[in-house]
């Protein structure tokens, strides 16, 4: 073939490259040219090139570009000269593109089975150089103790994308033998590839569930409640939120949880009997607690663990015939009892009997406090009965049960003195949530 010179007369024009290697793709060669005036690139008769645009106009300062389109090759390497012409100069660009190189370049199986589980994995049969439009019947085989009832069914797949990729072979069946299995893969009836399978142990996966059932909050001041309320002789021991009339924020928590007091000796009051010796007001209060008595609460909960960990905070205030000190437990059947850590210590400084408590009175919160002001409700006010505890629930697991929370009164007064006798007890706050870390 004729090369005509790239200069002649007054025209005038140069190209990027003379020579341009591509793959076997498909693909868009993006070339630059430098004509003074009219130019168009001839291409003559090639049916797997097309240039855009075939033609231009330049000033002779700038380059313009031009794009190669270039088919996909499907037999062996090929070349193709085209021109860039500007009157009767005509520069030539040849283009090589290398043969066909489609192939299968790697088979692996994808996940480990699972003796006696149904398999849901398979194999992975690499590719590259493909043109996308490629079809091809997959097959394999597998030998070895552990393929013993597994098998894989031939299928015909077109699912090829254009250059690199993977078919997916799936492997059926259960799996009866530990240990490793030989696979071999074919196409259209020529092997391809080996590789090996594992069937291993199946161990049941942990799954860790996030704990619910809390908030659950009781606080009668927080709610409005103020002055003295009506004295309770029906609704008995209990108080929920499921009640008509809620004696908490709607926006508590739990609605299951319930908060109740446990009297080992009722007496009888000039009241009514004191199982039924209730008020509302800031506070809730009830008649009758002694030593060994508490307040009760009781949370449904799901998923708690020992590492669960909780806040525990509020205030329980007395009369100053009643007791002063307080424990605070928690359990997860109601009858073996945890004390919670951080109780401080107190000493009878006549006596010399010591014990631990978690909330207690003082002298102002019982004597010295303004009239009506035993049942007030403030955690800022460091003259307050008010404390709060947190604490993993350390010796408990409960998955679907109730946690159990109480206050357990202690034998004497607020000045320690004097042992505690039947009077009115006032819980002005009790309010258990997660603690979040």
């Amino acid at each position: 073939m004729l090369v005509v010179a790239c200069t002649k007369s007054d025209d005038f024009i140069t190209r990027e490259e003379t020579d341009v290697s591509c793959t076997c793709l498909k693909q868009t060669l993006e070339q630059n040219l430098r004509a003074r005036g009219d130019w168009f690139i001839d291409v003559k008769d090639c049916d797997w090139i097309k240039v855009a645009p075939d033609r231009g106009t330049g000033n002779g300062i700038h380059y313009q570009m031009y794009s190669i389109e270039v088919a996909y090759n499907k037999g062996g390497s090929r070349e193709w000269t085209i021109y860039v012409c500007q009157g009767d100069t005509h520069c030539p660009v040849t283009i090589h593109q290398e043969r066909c190189k489609f192939g299968f370049v790697g088979v692996e199986v994808v996940d480990s089975l699972f003796q006696n589980k149904e398999s849901t994995t398979g194999i992975n049969v690499k590719y590259e150089y493909a043109a996308g439009d490629e079809s091809v019947t997959l097959s394999a085989t597998l030998s070895g103790s552990a393929a013993a009832g597994l098998s894989v069914t031939p299928f015909t797949s077109s699912d090829f994308q254009p250059g690199s990729g993977a078919l997916f072979i799936p492997i059926s069946g259960k799996p009866t033998q530990l240990g490793e299995f030989n696979v071999t893969v074919m196409a259209d009836n020529k092997t391809i590839g080996n590789c090996k399978g594992v069937v291993g142990e199946y161990v049941a996966p942990v799954v860790v569930l996030d704990p619910s059932g809390l908030p659950a909050r009781w606080n009668f001041f927080a709610a409005g409640y103020t002055g003295t309320g009506p004295l309770e002789t029906e609704r008995g021991m209990h108080w929920t939120y499921a009640d008509p009339d809620p004696k908490v924020l709607t926006t508590s928590g739990n609605p299951e949880a319930k908060i109740t007091t446990v009297i080992k000796n009722p007496v009888t009051t000039t009241l009514k009997d004191v199982t039924q010796c209730y008020t509302y007001n800031p506070a809730m209060q009830v008649y009758g607690l002694i030593e060994g008595d508490y307040w009760l609460a009781t949370i449904p909960v799901m998923y708690f663990k020992e590492t669960t960990k909780i806040s525990v905070e509020g205030a329980v205030s007395t009369a100053s015939k009643g007791p002063g000190f307080y424990v605070l437990e928690y359990s997860a059947d109601g009858n073996t009892w945890i004390e919670v850590p951080g109780a401080t210590e107190f000493t009878n400084t006549t006596t010399g009997e010591t014990w631990k408590s978690h909330y207690w009175n003082n002298e102002y919160s019982i004597k010295n406090a303004p009239a009506g002001t035993r049942k007030s409700y403030d955690p800022t006010d460091p003259k307050e009965t008010y404390h709060k505890y947190s604490f993993p629930l350390t010796g408990v697991t409960i998955d679907n049960g109730n946690l159990y929370l109480r206050l357990r009164a202690l034998k004497y007064r607020y000045d320690m003195s004097n042992v505690c006798t039947v009077a009115w007890t006032d819980l002005k706050a009790f309010e258990i949530d997660f603690v979040q870390e």
